[in-house]
């Protein structure tokens, strides 16, 4: 089984903050829209902690860096532009880039990004009388003013569309707002995400309220040629037995998480928090893994070298579980060779490239 090697790394995915105004029913952060999941902690990276997280020589060997957390949205850091910034002027050839719902941030900053970044993925999933459904508590025309004051002032912006079963009719449509407002691209996205957090298929997706009542449901697209075809589960004993090819590994990539903690990808940072992952053998293996180095301030950049995570003894525990039956499920459904969901989803995005 390969090593991560920090020497190589060339893919910076960081989660600046674990703080977001939106409420996506099937994001980690909460449970199904409703209440958020109650040991979150909320976290955000100040320009402050840059030095003591990433050495210069690191950051000079980075060919993108992208903005885009597993529990947070960019723009609810205060600091985004400060932090894009500090990056680029390490590393000007570097790709700098965002991923955001586009529901959050003030229209200064969107236009002073647009000076420093490569691209903003705005995810907007449907027009005005849809978005919302999926993006709970971000406003259509309000993100549609956001991307327009960041094109307007030069910035490279590209469109992420979900596709559901009630915004499949308007992907023309949104298609066509997107060239006439300027956008540089616009994509389609196969959600993998009925494959629920303890990889179960759901044939709906329910969204709660705070309390935990039932408000409606949503769908995966019924028209084919928008379906993730990857969304199955194979039995466990095909999970045990896999290849795992680790995509993270296989680009150069690793994930700096709003706390600090690095793993090779956003997927296993998601295996941490919320009800439904804490009962899951993943999340147990994790918490054991990192018993094992000393407890998780170990596998934090904030307190130890960063080189000292990627070539030490957290992500040989994490790919030594690889080759194994108990390996982690998560890393077996994501970049196993039985199945494909991510690559599947996002087989039309060309960012990392």
């Amino acid at each position: 089984m390969p090593e991560f090697n920090y020497q190589n790394i060339k893919i910076l995915q960081a989660e600046i903050t674990s703080d977001c105004n939106a409420a996506c029913p099937q994001c980690p952060r909460n449970v199904y829209g409703g209440q958020t999941v109650p040991n979150l902690p909320v976290n955000r990276w100040t320009v402050n902690d840059l030095p003591k997280m990433f050495r210069s020589s690191f950051v000079a060997n980075l060919d993108l860096v992208y903005f885009c957390g597993t529990y947070g949205d960019p723009l609810m850091n205060p600091q985004v532009l400060q932090i894009a910034d500090w990056f680029k002027q390490r590393n000007p050839s570097a790709k700098i880039g965002i991923h955001t719902n586009g529901g959050v941030g003030k229209m200064q900053t969107y236009r002073d990004l647009a000076k420093v970044v490569d691209f903003i993925a705005f995810g907007i999933d449907g027009l005005d009388d849809t978005n919302h459904i999926y993006r709970r508590r971000v406003k259509w025309n309000q993100v549609m003013s956001r991307a327009e004051t960041f094109i307007s002032a030069g910035g490279k912006a590209n469109w992420d569309y979900i596709v559901f079963e009630h915004n499949q009719h308007q992907i023309e449509k949104a298609r066509t707002v997107a060239a006439t407002m300027g956008f540089s691209e616009f994509n389609i996205k196969k959600t993998s995400r009925f494959l629920n957090r303890k990889h179960e298929v759901m044939p709906y997706q329910p969204v709660l309220d705070k309390r935990g009542k039932e408000e409606y449901r949503i769908y995966p697209p019924s028209d084919v040629k928008y379906l993730n075809k990857e969304i199955e589960v194979p039995d466990q004993d095909t999970l045990s037995r896999t290849k795992i090819s680790c995509n993270a590994q296989r680009i150069s990539e690793i994930y700096v998480a709003a706390d600090g903690m690095v793993f090779p990808c956003g997927w296993l940072h998601d295996r941490l928090f919320g009800p439904e992952v804490e009962s899951t053998d993943d999340h147990v293996s994790m918490k054991k893994m990192l018993s094992k180095i000393g407890g998780s301030l170990k596998a934090n950049c904030r307190y130890v070298d960063l080189q000292d995570i990627v070539d030490g003894d957290w992500f040989r525990l994490i790919s030594g579980s690889w080759g194994g039956r108990h390996r982690l499920e998560r890393c077996a459904v994501m970049c196993g060779a039985c199945i494909n969901p991510i690559g599947a989803q996002n087989e039309q995005i060309n960012y990392k490239d």
